[in-house]
């Protein structure tokens, strides 16, 4: 499996693999029904607005955040899973990116 992060003509389409990942999640739960596109704009539309309000700039940096927090929102508003869960998962997740990145600093030149 090729984890490398996507590339255009315009350079890196992620600016991280967790970034693919949630673009990965959402067009997959899409996919199997969970949420319709026009549910998911209402959602995303509502956490950058959210973020706004709040002070976030809007300089294209956060975007995923807001992916990943719209899609929280949504699979605990179904019923899929709940905040704890999904806290859980994340430090799972962040745990297992820190042993990558302490794993290829140790790599051999």
């Amino acid at each position: 499996m090729n984890l490398d992060i996507p590339r255009d003509e315009g350079g890196p389409v992620f600016t991280a693999p967790w970034e693919a990942l949630a673009f990965g999640l959402v067009v997959n739960l899409n996919e199997r029904g969970v949420f319709s596109w026009s549910e998911w704009a209402d959602a995303l539309a509502a956490v950058i607005r959210e973020a706004g309000a709040a002070g976030d700039p809007d300089r294209g940096d956060t975007y995923y955040l807001h992916w990943v927090k719209a899609l929280e929102r949504i699979v605990i508003g179904r019923g899929l899973a709940d905040a704890t869960l999904l806290a859980e998962l994340a430090h799972a997740i962040e745990e297992e990116g820190e042993h990558r990145r302490e794993a290829q600093l140790k790599r051999p030149t």
